[in-house]
């Protein structure tokens, strides 16, 4: 697949998902309280409930929901016709008095990159890009929101962003890994400091041999996925791990580990098929307990494998996905039915075994849409009916552990 045609591909899975530097931009604004209500229910609200299914409030239909230590944070923006941007609103319903806060709005948004929602220090970050994705120069931009004082402040990560984007927290600072599609024609790895806004560079690789493919946080230190792009071979998939310091500490070849776990996906035909598999962009990339490793990428595979041993401890198919924020991740099935009680299926990593979480959806609700938990153990889960004509009703569980 031609540059070109990946990055359409790109914009195109995307589009679904998504339903210059130093910090030179910032923006701060502060907003008041919105409370939520039963009144407010309308055909365009989504109800948000506890656990037992007691209603707290409602909120905007089209939000794209995450799980935070506050409550729930959501973003609300919608494409017109023969659009390619949209002003963006970002939420804060919050878990204890149930009142609804704009926490601040973000004019000329292309895309959000949701996955990457991360929380460090009582803030909450996410990475956006303002203006038409797949054009030259687009900024990459990262919002930051204070729960407690209900502001939003924006910083410019770099000046030639992509949607295509993965962030995590280590050492109190955020780590941001980002395709540099125009100029340098780079992958980079920033490093943002919240304490004084600033943004350096901390790794910077060649996309014409090295193509970063997520980042996560390690004790000390970090570790990044890299795709090796052969020249005439095989790419080779890499986990690599650094420290603090930006310091490469080892690198391990996954591409053997990957494609035994992958092979057994229902829809991949041989270890060729698996491979192409592991050539594909991701949406999640994280390594438990210095060993296990949880892969998931836009196209059909969802991984966990042990990295020391090779085994296989989990791998579904694309009924699976993995939940996002930055707390204990899990693996959940999308897709059940009231014959079998045990669905949906939802999964976390302990010690190298499985956990299973109960969870019990309403009897319309056969749809899993999202799945999300904070560091401090607040749960979303966001359920619908199957839809009819295209219309669903949706609705999100919100609870703490």
């Amino acid at each position: 697949m031609c540059k070109k045609q990946w990055i359409l591909a790109l914009i195109a899975a995307l589009m679904v998902i998504a339903a210059g530097c130093g910090g030179d931009e910032k923006t701060v604004m502060d907003t008041e309280a919105v409370p939520a209500s039963e009144e407010s229910l309308t055909e365009n609200g989504m109800q948000v409930v506890d656990r037992e299914g007691v209603l707290l409030g409602t909120i905007d239909a089209r939000a794209a929901c995450s799980a935070v230590d506050a409550g729930l944070f959501y973003s609300v923006f919608e494409f017109g016709e023969n659009a390619f941007t949209a002003d963006a609103e970002y939420h804060l319903f919050s878990k204890d008095d149930h009142s609804d806060v704009l926490l601040g709005t973000f004019d000329g948004q292309g895309y959000e990159a949701a996955y990457t929602r991360t929380e460090l220090n009582g803030r909450i970050y996410t990475l956006a890009v303002r203006g038409k994705a797949g054009e030259d120069d687009i900024p990459l931009v990262l919002l930051s929101f204070d729960p407690a004082r209900k502001t939003m402040e924006t910083f410019t990560i770099s000046e030639t962003g992509f949607p295509y984007t993965d962030m995590a927290a280590a050492d109190g600072k955020l780590l941001i890994m980002n395709h540099e599609m125009s100029g340098r024609h780079t992958d980079t790895v920033y490093e943002f400091d919240p304490s004084d806004g600033s943004v350096r560079d901390l790794l910077t690789f060649s996309a014409d041999t090295d193509s970063l493919r997520g980042i996560c946080a390690a004790e000390n230190g970090f570790y990044l996925l890299r795709l090796k792009i052969g020249s005439g071979s095989e790419n080779e998939m890499f986990v690599d791990r650094y420290d603090e310091e930006g310091r490469k500490v080892s690198e391990l070849s996954v591409n053997e580990i990957m494609a035994q776990a992958i092979m057994t996906v229902h829809g991949i035909q041989g270890r060729a098929d698996a491979l192409n598999e592991i050539g594909m962009n991701i949406a999640h990339f994280s390594v438990l307990d210095d060993r296990y490793m949880l892969y998931e990428n836009f196209g059909l595979s969802r991984i966990c494998v042990d990295l020391e041993t090779g085994k296989t401890l989990f791998a579904g198919d694309d009924l699976y996905a993995v939940s996002t924020g930055n707390g204990s991740p899990v693996v959940y099935r999308m897709g059940f039915d009231g014959e079998h009680p045990e669905n949906p299926d939802i999964t976390g990593f302990e010690d190298g075994t499985s956990v299973r979480f109960p969870f019990t959806p309403t009897d319309s609700h056969r749809l899993v849409r999202t799945v999300s938990r904070s560091e401090a153990g607040t749960w979303a889960v966001v359920t619908s009916d199957s839809p009819r004509a295209f219309e669903w009703t949706q609705m999100v569980r919100l609870w703490t552990e």
